[in-house]
């Protein structure tokens, strides 16, 4: 049969052009994969931020020019006023929680709903995988109640010796190298805390206070250190190819540097394992392994405690102790700088309540006005800006006819929160009354949130603030820190940073009393 004439020119044009129809086709095709799920929200009826074609609404962050915080902020406030609100990763959908009633049913109420943390599982060395944020479901629970008795106030009570030994080198420290100087606390705040860490944790003495070429921090100081060709290709990954991500051993900590710091506590684990026992968080997980293997042994079961699971809560122990602890204690001594009259009050409290008496946990309960200081540095100034939650089985969010499916993700927005005046009247101010007596009692719990809420909150939430209150009374007690040059207020927030640093560091001038 003989081809029409319009029929020919048709032929004719695709053999000719091709190679620009393959390139229209791909373009189309790629369009329609990035833009497939811009629709998931508004099919389910509820209020979206507009994405843009492969970042979705996450460009400023790729682009650093806002920070982690001040975006979790901005999205908050989107969406205030209702419920909650989705907003784009890429192309992936994400939902915020802002109605206070909804964020206590998904992190207390409803926990088993909500089990897992979102974790992007690549075939990173399971030192890295099997670490508390990884595991998922039973594993998890069962990891989870084995490890926490090391946090109880008997142990704690254990601990102080020890800390007090920390608190007192530190002061030792600052009196030989820095008295009259201008400081940059984060990174002094960063030595007391691995020394604290390598003590209480590990029996290790890393010497952090006393050789700043010790080899412990070193090493421990490079932890979240990523180059700049490694976040891009990270952000790649995560964009394009996200299943790609489970064959590749990649992960967001800094891969020789978390290998040596495993080196390191596995020589400390033999020593335990054949000579020296401590009562510490090492020795406990170790004697847990080997009464779960016991019991596994008898049952046929596969143990959940493996070398692996204990070098995994090691490593997770000392980095998330290191960042969050230092970045506490940095940004709270900042704000006594800028701020001489909640200074002189809390000195005054802190010397009234242990002068004449010997530190024990019970006079450190006492110092409610310190816990209260600390918690308002916490509201205002949190080292995580959001935490997330993975629904493990089908779910409606209460009150509304949301279905959440299985491996869907809800966010929270911390920083939002912490920052909303319904919640904390201005929110700006720094406020220690906020968490005396009565401004707790009138606050829902679920409403401060730099430990998270519910079962998967912070772990070691009171190992933070038992440690935290003894280096506030040791530098009360024999310095006062005032703003200098470099003393930034307000602070600006790094803006490639997903946990909170400030731009410029955190300078104050010291001086011994």
């Amino acid at each position: 049969m003989e081809l029409n004439t319009g029929t020919k020119q048709l032929a004719q044009f695709i053999l000719d052009d091709w190679k620009l129809l393959l390139c229209l086709t791909i373009l189309f095709a790629l369009y329609f994969h990035y833009t497939s799920t811009f629709d998931f929200f508004e099919k389910k009826g509820i209020k979206f931020m507009k994405p843009t074609i492969i970042v979705g609404n996450i460009g400023s962050r790729i682009l650093a020019r806002t920070s982690f915080h001040a975006f979790q902020l901005e999205i908050y406030n989107n969406f205030k006023g209702h419920p909650y609100g989705g907003i784009f990763e890429g192309r992936r959908p994400v939902l915020y929680l802002i109605d206070p009633d909804i964020i206590k049913a998904v992190t207390i109420r409803d926990f088993d709903y909500f089990m897992d943390r979102l974790a992007f599982m690549s075939n990173a060395p399971k030192y890295i995988s099997r670490s508390l944020l990884n595991l998922k479901g039973a594993e998890w629970k069962s990891v989870r109640s084995t490890i926490t008795p090391s946090f109880s106030s008997s142990r704690l009570k254990h601990m102080l010796p020890l800390i007090q030994s920390c608190s007192d080198q530190m002061v030792k420290f600052l009196k030989q190298y820095a008295e009259n100087k201008d400081i940059e606390m984060k990174d002094i705040m960063g030595h007391f805390t691995l020394e604290v860490i390598g003590t209480c944790a590990f029996g290790i003495k890393s010497d952090a206070l006393t050789d700043e070429n010790a080899k412990f921090v070193k090493v421990a100081e490079k932890f979240n250190y990523i180059p700049a060709h490694k976040r891009f290709f990270l952000f790649f990954l995560l964009m394009f190819m996200p299943k790609m991500i489970r064959y590749l051993n990649i992960s967001f900590l800094h891969h020789e540097t978390t290998k040596k710091l495993v080196e390191m506590l596995q020589v400390t684990k033999a020593e335990r394992r054949s000579t020296a026992r401590k009562n510490d968080f090492l020795q406990l997980m170790i004697d847990a392994a080997e009464k779960e293997k016991e019991m596994c042994e008898n049952s046929n079961e596969k143990p959940h405690l493996d070398d692996d699971t204990i070098d995994a809560q090691s490593l997770l122990f000392l980095i998330a102790g290191y960042e969050t602890s230092s970045t506490l204690l940095s940004f709270a001594i900042h704000t006594l700088a800028v701020q001489p009259e909640i200074q002189e009050k809390l000195r005054e409290h802190i010397v009234d309540v242990t002068t004449g008496k010997e530190m024990s946990y019970e006079l450190l309960s006492q110092l409610d006005y310190l816990e209260a200081f600390l918690l308002e540095t916490l509201r205002l100034y949190p080292p995580v800006a959001r935490v997330d939650r993975v629904a493990t089985k089908p779910y409606t969010l209460p009150g509304t006819s949301i279905k959440i499916d299985v491996g869907d993700t809800v966010s929270i927005p911390v920083y939002g929160i912490h920052m909303d005046p319904d919640h904390y009247p201005e929110p700006e101010v720094f406020k220690p009354d906020r968490f005396m007596k009565d401004g707790k009692v009138e606050r829902p719990s679920h409403l401060f949130l730099a430990f998270g809420a519910g079962p998967r909150n912070c772990i070691g939430l009171r190992f933070a603030m038992f440690s935290a209150k003894l280096a506030m009374v040791s530098l009360l007690k024999n310095f006062k820190f005032t703003s200098c040059p470099k003393t930034e207020q307000p602070i600006q927030f790094h803006k490639s940073s997903m946990l909170l640093k400030a731009k410029t560091g955190l300078w104050v001038h010291v001086e011994k009393i």
